[in-house]
């Protein structure tokens, strides 16, 4: 039997992840920085924009006192809903971006921003770049289209 190739060993953790059997792990704070292929300017901007708006209109409407009213509520809201929600986008464009291809998971995996671990096992996470995936990969059961390349050289 052939040794499974990287896109092989990929589409395993692929598989892993749509059937819940693998957990992916992101590092939130270094994906949401400038220069991380999942940052999002407009949701690290969009609240402190929002925050100065309503400083302007507080204080247009109520002088200082409306202005420190409306700052404290955005600043409420910032720390609460709003950075929730922006983690959240995160994570989900994280996700999707770690799993559209092998090359998009390996840029993630070599920055450390990505780690892996079975289903309901916290205790053995594999997180990148001081671990190999592969090695993690190697461990999760064959995908249909390796069981058939098995069969066909078996056959030879």
């Amino acid at each position: 039997m052939a040794d499974p190739d990287i896109q092989d060993l990929y589409e395993r953790i692929w598989y892993g992840v749509q059937g819940q059997r693998v957990e992916l792990g992101f590092d939130l704070k270094l994906l949401n920085k400038p220069g991380s292929p999942v940052f999002s300017a407009r949701d690290a901007l969009l609240p402190w924009m929002a925050l100065l708006l309503l400083a302007i209109g507080g204080w247009r409407v109520g002088g200082w006192i409306g202005s420190a009213a409306a700052v404290l509520a955005m600043l409420v809201l910032m720390a609460t809903t709003i950075n929730y929600a922006v983690m959240k986008r995160l994570r989900e464009r994280s996700e999707k971006y770690a799993l559209s291809g092998h090359l998009s998971f390996e840029e993630l995996w070599q920055v450390g921003a990505i780690s892996l671990r079975i289903a309901g096992n916290d205790s053995a996470e594999f997180k990148g770049p001081s671990m190999e995936w592969t090695a993690f990969a190697r461990q999760l059961p064959k995908t249909e289209a390796e069981k058939a390349a098995d069969r066909v050289d078996r056959n030879k």
